[in-house]
């Protein structure tokens, strides 16, 4: 996992919003290593606070030996945030055993307490024993400090749908007025789990979010499909099938991302939803022979086969 390290550093620096990666049509990028899965590939990881001289003082070392003081400058961001609040940590982490050491979260108590809990868990994580990973971050996602929470959710958006279905997510504070607001990274988790909620106050919500995002072809437009199917099954099918589909008024990129949400929902949902998806993709491909093709691409070709006999 230590080659890895390099570009995960990049990709989690201060848990801030990053870049896109590869786009698959659910969420429109691949989601970003988290800071746990950083902490889950290094061999030193250490607790710190700045020297007078402006280096870092080693408050507990976490993974590795303890090395009493780390020879990299404090950055101008994480001393005015450390100065201001005796109690505030920061997080460094190491790229291998002799690469560089990076700045990679500002820490309060609870967050500190949290950092312990992953490198206590590291090495049954490493091996795949981590139910409690996402049970651990999914009662974190209303905490009050906005860098745990974007990490909790940062940590939800890395699971596989089916999985994230199975999870107690509490009620969001305010995600009804957050979907389209706030970071870019952030909105493909929150509209999957305004779907999840069970509130059927988000139907019309995201049906205009969809719409919306159809007209301006938005990258994570698969998420609303997922998200309105999960809330209202058969009648959401029905009508993206008929508005967006059958109607032949989007583009094949458009269609391309609501067939995969359409197949996700296909393999995960139960009952008569999945059955409603099965009859409207052999209803499709009846009317539209054209569209096979992107049907078949997008379900794989044995459920397609089931689907289109």
């Amino acid at each position: 996992m230590q080659k890895h390290l390099g570009w995960a550093l990049a990709a989690v620096l201060s848990l801030g919003p990053t870049p896109s990666a590869l786009a698959c049509a659910f969420h429109g990028y691949t989601p970003n290593p988290t800071m746990v899965d950083l902490l889950l590939a290094t061999e030193q990881a250490v607790i710190a606070r700045p020297k007078s001289r402006g280096t870092y003082q080693i408050v507990d070392a976490l993974l590795g030996p303890d090395l009493g003081e780390i020879p990299v400058a404090v950055s101008l961001h994480f001393r005015t945030q450390l100065e201001g609040d005796p109690s505030a940590t920061a997080l460094l982490v190491r790229d291998g055993a002799y690469g560089p050491w990076i700045e990679v979260a500002l820490l309060d108590p609870q967050f500190r307490n949290i950092v312990k809990t992953v490198v206590q868990n590291q090495s049954a994580w490493q091996l795949g024993r981590d139910a409690g990973r996402s049970q651990l971050f999914a009662a974190l996602v209303n905490d009050p400090n906005p860098n745990l929470q974007r990490l909790a959710l940062q940590e939800l958006d890395r699971l596989p749908y089916a999985t994230l279905k199975t999870l107690r997510v509490p009620p969001i504070r305010g995600l009804i007025d957050n979907i389209e607001a706030g970071e870019l990274d952030q909105r493909p988790i929150r509209i999957l789990l305004a779907g999840l909620s069970n509130d059927r106050a988000f139907g019309p919500v995201l049906a205009d979010a969809l719409h919306q995002a159809v007209l301006q072809d938005k990258a994570y437009l698969g998420a609303y499909v997922t998200a309105l199917i999960e809330l209202q099954g058969k009648p959401a099918v029905e009508a993206i099938v008929a508005h967006y589909l059958a109607s032949g008024a989007t583009s094949q990129g458009i269609q391309e991302k609501m067939l995969d949400a359409l197949a996700l929902q296909y393999k995960t949902a139960r009952g008569s939803t999945s059955r409603t998806i099965a009859r409207e993709m052999a209803s499709l491909v009846r009317e539209k022979p054209e569209m096979a093709d992107l049907v078949i691409a997008q379900f794989g070709p044995q459920a397609s086969g089931r689907l289109l006999r």
